[in-house]
């Protein structure tokens, strides 16, 4: 029965894209969606700015204050920027749980397809229903980016039917991951990995680095984060260090939190726990700090002197950084059955892997990590490193769009 209404749905959809595809394409048009957020992430924000600043440069105007901007914030993110030879539109909206939710997304789609069938280039960081489900216009490039720099944990087609994953017959419903044109990765290495998990093919592949490279990489923007930091969270000590924990996402979103913090040793060390829905949890003095949500994954990063994760792939951002890293595994054995890891997990990883936390605080107390796994990881991992990942991809976009 499922699959008869989601089969409906899809019909349905594309006879009313059918019409909306005769609306022209505007060849200087570039739409990016995601679904991962309400607000705008970090890649797309750097990369649409860099694209305004190309443009502006290239179209002559004093400053980038001549563009005309329309910006519009409700329950969703929107925002519209227009020159002479681009158009930018940001569409990023999550899909919340509940048949409400759901309705209102449905109408929401309506909104992505009229911009997807006017567009030239469009970004996603995410699947993205309208994109893969309907049949799209010859014309349309479609660049997959995705939501991390690399992959560690299997997803997409490669973790079909496993516990942690998501069902066959639901995967083809949906046409999965269908329509793109590009793909990017970080290095050839990644290839493999994410053309398994698109079920894409080598051609679609483009090695190329996310915006965020830029970001980790800038001083200025570390300098940035930590004096908002502290200015937020005021009662956070910062003549102590800051632990970051940053776990991936687990089904039952069971996290073993009040043994972490009975390991810290509070007189010396702040902890900051980054859930996978986003949220922040800090933790002074042994007491929970507060709840909210006002730095991203990248940002606490910055915030970091030390870094602790698993199977998260924040750990292709966090080998940037060259901060010690470390890998709490309490749930090893469970997750590699559930889940799995693209890489030789034990063989690979760059860093100590524990079962204990408190095996983690005493390497953190001597200083023990392996600077030259993290070193080689990094370099076989995330290729061009030195390069401006932001202007490369924008300029890629330009050319795409014939404005270079």
């Amino acid at each position: 029965m499922k699959a008869l209404i989601l089969k409906i749905g899809i019909f349905i959809l594309n006879v009313i894209y059918f019409f909306i595809k005769l609306l022209p394409t505007k060849k200087n048009k570039v739409t990016f969606i995601s679904r991962q957020t309400d607000n705008i992430p970090l890649d797309f924000k750097m990369l649409k700015d860099k694209l305004v600043s190309i443009e502006t440069q290239n179209a002559g105007l004093e400053n980038i204050n001549e563009v005309q901007n329309e910006k519009l914030e409700n329950e969703t993110t929107i925002e519209k920027q227009s020159l002479k030879n681009i158009e930018i539109v940001v569409l990023c909206k999550t899909l919340k749980s509940g048949i409400f939710n759901a309705i209102k997304y449905s109408l929401y789609m309506l909104k992505q397809m009229y911009h997807i069938a006017t567009s030239k280039v469009v970004v996603l960081d995410s699947y993205c229903i309208p994109i893969c489900v309907l049949k799209q216009k010859k014309s349309l490039v479609v660049i997959q980016i995705w939501h991390a720099l690399g992959s560690l944990k299997k997803f997409g087609y490669s973790s079909l039917d496993k516990n942690d994953g998501r069902s066959s017959k639901m995967a083809k419903a949906m046409k999965m991951h269908h329509n793109y044109t590009y793909i990017l990765t970080s290095s050839e290495a990644s290839k493999k990995f994410f053309m398994e998990a698109f079920n894409a093919k080598e051609e679609q592949m483009k090695v190329m680095n996310l915006p965020r490279v830029d970001f980790l990489k800038s001083k200025d923007e570390e300098k940035n984060v930590k004096e908002k930091f502290y200015e937020i969270y005021p009662e956070v000590n910062n003549k102590k260090k800051n632990i970051l924990y940053c776990p991936t996402k687990r089904k039952d979103n069971n996290l073993p939190t009040k043994a972490i913090v009975k390991e810290i040793p509070f007189e010396k060390y702040n902890l900051i726990m980054k859930l996978h829905n986003g949220t922040e949890i800090i933790y002074v003095d042994g007491k929970k700090l507060q709840k909210n949500n006002f730095f991203t994954g990248m940002e606490l990063l910055h915030i970091a002197d030390y870094i602790v994760t698993d199977y998260s792939a924040i750990v292709y951002e966090a080998v940037i950084t060259k901060k010690p890293i470390y890998f709490y595994t309490f749930d090893y054995n469970t997750y590699m059955n559930d889940r799995g890891t693209y890489i030789n997990y034990k063989k690979e990883m760059p860093g100590a892997i524990c079962k204990s936390f408190k095996n983690i605080i005493k390497l953190i107390e001597n200083d023990e990590y392996d600077r030259e796994k993290q070193e080689e990881f990094c370099k076989k991992y995330i290729e061009n490193l030195d390069d401006d990942a932001t202007e490369k991809l924008a300029e890629f976009i330009m050319k795409l769009t014939n404005n270079l």
